[in-house]
């Protein structure tokens, strides 16, 4: 483009525009001042006109006051006389507009409306300074020469009437006449003839000046108005030249740079052979580059704003995922994050359906869901609805991109649904349950080439959220589930051990399984002694309903119920509208809104049936396991209720023994051993009374589920039954606790016996899948030295129990005095101690703590000391555990922690310090699920930072339920408070655990410590806990050193701290201080 060449032609072209401008506006303006020398002429011959008349009103003035002073005698028009030749000879101030005011001068006191105008000059030098021609100003000269000629007459006549004459009257009229007559005539005609003249030559003057002017002006204008022509017209050559450099018009190009400003480029600037040297053309190449930058950036902005919007959408999903419980409450919400946070115009889930190999949408979201009305995806990839995304995707277990959906052969059944809602682009994820493909997740974009590399990423972790959600809600449903039928099964077992009617029982199990199971119809039928059906309970079934089917026949393929009964088989009916068995009954059905049926035969115990269990549905419906399994339940426990009315010597056995084991109840128990107490005394023979409890049950239960330990107690009952004598009595107490009356049996006998119970029960279990092991803890009592009743045995067998479970469990004890002394003893200490807080009788000692390697005083430990005024000094060994047992460990557990707080922070307040102050937690403590507020609390209202507080949990609670301590760790670690493991190495940690657990500091036990001078092992086991707490990253300590030979071992091992008598012993408070001002740093010489 030859754009210089452009820009020097249009440059030329406006510089002559100026200069032509320019010069009209110098002729314009040489216009305007002759105009206005026009203007100046006029003015002056006005002005003149003005000043000669002013003489000749001046002289006419002067006759009137004369004559006005002649005939009144009013001195007022003599002084305005006077006044008048004053202004005119330039002796008085000229009056504002003196050529107007002659004509009032008659009014009294007349100056007072005329201001002066500050100007004192002669009239005829003002016609001097105002231009007048000398002819002009001599013939004016004249003419004031006569008028100042005739005021000499004026004056004579005024004086006339000025003397005292009697005869004034005649005096007036003699200067009336003097002031009339020829000769005052004459003189005022000369007066007028000189002004006249005057007037003639300035006229003429005038004119010729006003006309010279005129014709100036004239030829000035014409060459205005041709200036003007010139310049319109270079005017419109600099519009041309301007539009030929432009290529389109002003107004066009400021539209298009406009446009270019807004940042709209995308309509395209015409660049056409014309303008191909002009700015249009640049902006079209400028349009074409910020174009092509902007599409650029759009796709870059385009490609954040996606990437972003999926991450918000992941965000979303993984919060959905935790608030939801079930995939009913999450689909919709994964749908619906995925459209208005991630972006996508529509997203959809469906479910695969194994009967029809078919993909079924489940929950959608977005402008086009109507797109899955009637939509049909199969997963066959021989037919045409089994070849798009979806089908492909769950076939394949593969993600399937489509990142142009109106194009892409894949998608081509789907063109004309999928063409209605603009989509271009799609994708499909499988989804997963316990590794097996169960769906898809279906999203759509509205561009094409939506899914990059990193969009990918993000869609499948959120496809591998969803299935992890999908897993937790199998698990929490399966739990559910299994609580759901303990549930139902304690529900029935109390109706059935109730004294309820049998109706009563039928209603309550209807009503109760159908709160259960939502949107479900209940029916229980029973078959009369006729084959037929009769109702037992329905009460949500319609009336018209119940009354139909009281009273029809069974038979083989009359409806569900009908079916059962006949066959003695169960009958699944998923859709009643096509089902074979329901064709008789199809119009009952409906008007009772009824479309699934599944029925369960109730069999008696000699497997007669009794009648049938129902379960209606208002849709289509296939019964899962859960439910297949209610169904048996309810069968089970209704065919109970109905054998109980027909057999009391059931409901009689379900009295007097355990339901789950068959072992005689308590009842029994107290009968057989009256009995049995008779006998022994009449004979003085002996008896033995065993009080039996599984170690560690509940962990069963609480982790395999309550009917795995069902199982196992069934099977222990029976090896239990197989070690005992016919005339043995086993009784199960409830839970995990049996009594064991053994009539005639001495203490050889009881251990005997006791022993074998104890193999017995330590023989490995089958239950189900598992393979179990367990122990028992045996307490024996015998009478008649431990008791001579029921009550006094089950005391003492229950102590001797305890005391075999505070002794390590897995064995047995006889009761002996001794025990129930200590029982004694446990007893008031534990009613001591229920005051002992109140009374003061608590103390809190502390230990210090010192680093092994500076000997600072780094901490101390906070010990618990009970000093009783009868008891004396109790040993924390023989109360901690009485506290424990009694509850009253958590209330002075806080009492002690909040004791150790306070001090920590006086000390710290006093300067001693920094200290870090250790406090050891019972299981009771720890276990509390206000443990974390607790301690927050009590570090808030005391001042104290939570880094100073350290809190030590033994080995042992630690493990009792790991998961459930890491959560408190963990709560307590986000806290600000540290953790450390007491005792280490006397429990059974597990370091897949120890790692997760969030500890700083391990503390060696004493036991281990005392003899790492002489015991090898001692020292292997200290050395290997020292080096795995390193590995670890943790702090060690040693406790009870008590010798420079152990301090020093535990120095080359690496041990960081060390507590213990040789650095100092427990001290109260007001010592402890006193050791810390003395002594910060132990000396070489004590140790």
């Amino acid at each position: 483009m030859n754009r210089p060449h452009n820009f020097s032609r249009f440059s030329r072209s406006v510089w002559l525009t100026a200069a032509t401008f320019a010069v009209f506006v110098v002729v314009f303006a040489i216009y305007v001042r002759s105009e206005k020398l026009i203007d100046r002429a006029n003015e002056l011959r006005l002005q003149s006109y003005v000043l000669m008349d002013e003489l000749r009103q001046s002289s006419d003035y002067l006759s009137q006051m004369a004559r006005s002073y002649v005939v009144t005698g009013d001195p007022i028009y003599k002084q305005y006389f006077q006044d008048i030749i004053d202004i005119r000879e330039g002796k008085q101030p000229r009056p504002l507009n003196y050529h107007d005011v002659y004509w009032d001068l008659a009014i009294a006191d007349a100056r007072a409306l005329h201001p002066s105008s500050g100007q004192t000059i002669a009239l005829l030098e003002l016609m001097r300074q105002a231009g007048f021609a000398e002819p002009e100003l001599a013939k004016m000269v004249e003419a004031s020469a006569y008028s100042d000629a005739l005021t000499v007459t004026e004056r004579a006549a005024m004086a006339m009437v000025e003397a005292n004459h009697a005869d004034i009257e005649i005096k007036r009229n003699q200067a009336s006449l003097l002031l009339h007559d020829e000769a005052y005539h004459q003189a005022k005609a000369n007066i007028m003839r000189s002004i006249g003249e005057a007037y003639r030559l300035m006229d003429r003057r005038t004119l010729q000046a006003v006309s010279a002017k005129e014709t100036a002006a004239l030829w000035i204008r014409c060459v205005f108005v041709l200036l003007g022509i010139v310049s319109m017209l270079m005017l419109w050559r600099v519009h041309r030249t301007l539009h030929a450099t432009l290529g389109v018009s002003v107004d066009e190009l400021h539209s298009l740079i406009i446009r270019l400003g807004q940042g709209d480029f995308s309509e395209t600037v015409p660049n056409i052979d014309s303008v191909q040297n002009s700015v249009v053309a640049w902006l079209s190449e400028t349009q074409l580059n910020l174009a092509r930058i902007d599409t650029e950036r759009r796709a870059a902005e385009a490609k954040n704003q996606r990437l972003t919007q999926l991450y918000a959408a992941l965000s979303q999903c993984n919060q959905a995922i935790v608030r939801c419980t079930s995939e009913a409450e999450l689909f919709p919400q994964i749908c619906r994050d995925v459209v208005i946070f991630g972006g996508m115009q529509m997203a959809w889930i469906g479910m695969l359906e194994d009967a029809s190999q078919s993909i079924k949408p489940v929950a959608s979201y977005g402008s086009g869901s109507e797109y899955l009305r009637s939509i049909e995806i199969s997963i066959d990839g021989n037919l045409p609805t089994g070849c798009g995304p979806t089908g492909t995707a769950v076939r394949e277990d593969q993600p399937f991109w489509c990142q142009d959906f109106q194009h892409d052969p894949a998608t081509i059944a789907w063109h004309e649904r999928g063409g209605k809602f603009d989509w271009k682009a799609s994708a499909a994820l499988p989804l997963h349950l316990q590794g097996k493909t169960i769906g898809a997740f279906m999203l759509y974009a509205d561009t094409v080439n939506a899914f990059d590399d990193a969009a990918r990423n993000l869609l499948l972790e959120m496809a591998m959220d969803i299935d992890h959600a999908l897993n937790g809600f199998q698990r929490e449903t399966e739990r559910f589930q299994a609580q759901q039928m303990e549930s139902f099964r304690i529900f029935m077992l109390e109706r059935l051990n109730g004294n309820v009617s049998l109706m009563d029982i039928l209603r309550d199990v209807v009503t109760e399984l159908e709160s259960m199971l939502a949107g479900s119809l209940c029916s229980i039928l029973l078959v009369d002694d006729d084959q037929r059906l009769r109702k037992g309970a329905a009460p949500s079934l319609p009336d018209f309903y119940n009354q139909a089917i009281d009273g029809l026949k069974i038979g083989a393929g009359l409806g569900s119920c009908g079916n059962t009964a006949y066959t003695g088989q169960r009958t699944i009916v998923e859709n009643i509208a096509n089902h074979p068995f329901w064709q008789s009954y199809l119009p009952l059905a409906e008007r009772a809104g009824l479309a699934a049926c599944w029925s369960e035969p109730i069999f008696s115990s000699s497997k007669k049936v009794l009648g049938t269990f129902a379960i209606y549905h208002r849709h289509p419906a296939v019964p899962d396991k859960h439910e297949l399994r209610l169904l048996e339940m309810v069968a089970h426990f209704v065919a109970l209720a109905i054998e109980r009315k027909q057999a009391q010597e059931h409901i009689y056995y379900l009295a007097n023994y355990d339901p789950l084991t068959g072992l005689p109840n308590r009842s029994q128990l107290d009968d057989h051993l009256k009995y049995a107490l008779s006998l022994a005394k009449r004979s003085n023979g002996h008896l033995a009374l065993m009080f039996l409890d599984l170690d560690h049950f509940k962990d069963i239960n609480d982790t395999l589920g309550h009917s795995v330990g069902d199982a196992l107690l069934v099977e222990l009952a029976k090896r239990l039954c197989a070690v005992l004598r016919e005339e043995d009595t086993v009784t199960r107490l409830g839970g995990d606790e049996f009594i064991f009356l053994l009539p005639g049996t001495d203490a050889d006998g009881a251990a005997n016996v006791a022993q074998k119970l104890l193999d017995a029960i330590a023989e490995p279990y089958r239950i189900e899948q598992f393979d179990l092991t367990m122990s028992a803890s045996i307490g024996i009592a015998l009478y008649p030295h431990d008791g001579e009743d029921l009550e006094s045995l089950s005391k003492s067998a229950d102590i001797a129990m305890y005391r075999v479970k505070t002794d390590g469990r897995h064995g047995y004890r006889f009761f002996t005095p001794e025990m129930h002394a200590r029982a004694q003893r446990n007893l008031q200490l534990v009613n001591a101690l229920r005051y002992a807080l109140d009374r003061r009788q608590l103390n809190v000692y502390y230990q210090p703590q010192a680093d092994m390697h500076s000997g600072r005083v780094i901490g101390a430990e906070a010990l618990l000391r009970w000093n009783h005024p009868e008891f004396g000094m109790v040993s924390p060994a023989e109360f901690i555990p009485v506290a424990e047992d009694s509850g009253l460990i958590l209330p002075i557990g806080e009492w002690v922690l909040q004791t150790a707080v306070r001090q920590a922070k006086t000390w710290l307040a006093q300067g001693l310090g920094p200290l870090t102050m250790a406090v050891n937690l019972s299981a009771a403590q720890f276990s509390h699920p206000a443990l974390p507020d607790v301690v927050t609390r009590i570090l808030a209202e005391e001042g104290l930072p939570p880094e100073y507080l350290e809190l030590e949990l033994t080995e042992g609670v630690s493990m009792q339920n790991p998961e459930a301590a890491i959560a408190v760790m963990n709560n307590l670690h986000q806290r600000g408070v540290r953790m450390s493991i007491d005792d280490f190495g006397t429990g059974y940690s597990s370091l897949s655990y120890l790692k997760k657990f969030k500890v700083y500091k391990l503390k060696i036990d004493q036991s281990f410590v005392r003899d790492i001078s002489t015991d090898s092992e001692d020292k292997a086991i200290v050395s290997a806990v020292i080096s795995l707490a390193g590995s670890l990253g943790l702090r060690t300590i040693a406790e009870g050193v008590e010798t420079i030979e152990q301090r020093e071992f535990l120095r080359e091992q690496g041990c960081q701290e060390i507590q213990g008598y040789l650095f100092g012993k427990p001290m109260p408070s007001e010592q402890f201080e006193v050791f810390l001002r003395q002594s910060t740093v132990y000396s070489a010489s004590a140790f």
